[in-house]
């Protein structure tokens, strides 16, 4: 009966481990990608590697901000984010938030910067739903930009 329990809890334990089989050994992406990361961002540090289709994605820490960033498979920037506070928002976005979303609050603010564009992702919660939204600089909903999770 104990070697059965333990058994089960062995396995458990492994299944619960592999909850995110996207992530890779840093050894396992290219090193174009990552040369071009540490160059971009040169105070990266705890980087963990995701693939994400034929990019790769790092999540990493610079100075105490959560960054994410989205290379290709040749070492090119695609994209990249970073936490913003609420308070950091362009007063436009603030003002289309509170405009077009009344009793919704800011859970989570990011600034998207892709080539030489600057969107704003925000995540609003109003107890009952929740909105992912990408604004423009000038408050404008971008329905085009998907939302990068």
């Amino acid at each position: 009966m104990k070697l059965t329990a333990f058994a089960f809890l062995l396995l458990s334990g492994s299944l619960l481990s592999c909850d995110n089989d996207d992530d890779i050994k840093p050894d396992d992406v290219p090193a174009a990608v990552k040369d071009t990361l540490i160059n971009t961002f040169p105070n990266a540090i705890n980087i963990e590697w995701e693939k994400k289709g034929s990019d790769y994605e790092a999540d990493f820490d610079q100075t105490t901000v959560d960054y994410s960033a989205l290379l290709n498979a040749s070492g090119n920037l695609l994209m990249h984010k970073y936490d913003i506070a609420e308070s950091a928002l362009p007063e436009e976005v603030k003002a289309a938030i509170s405009q077009n979303y009344a009793g919704y609050i800011v859970d989570d603010a990011e600034e998207l910067v892709q080539g030489e564009t600057t969107f704003y992702q925000v995540e609003l919660d109003n107890n009952k739903q929740e909105q992912k939204l990408v604004f423009s600089a000038d408050g404008h909903e971008q329905s085009q930009q998907p939302y990068w999770d």
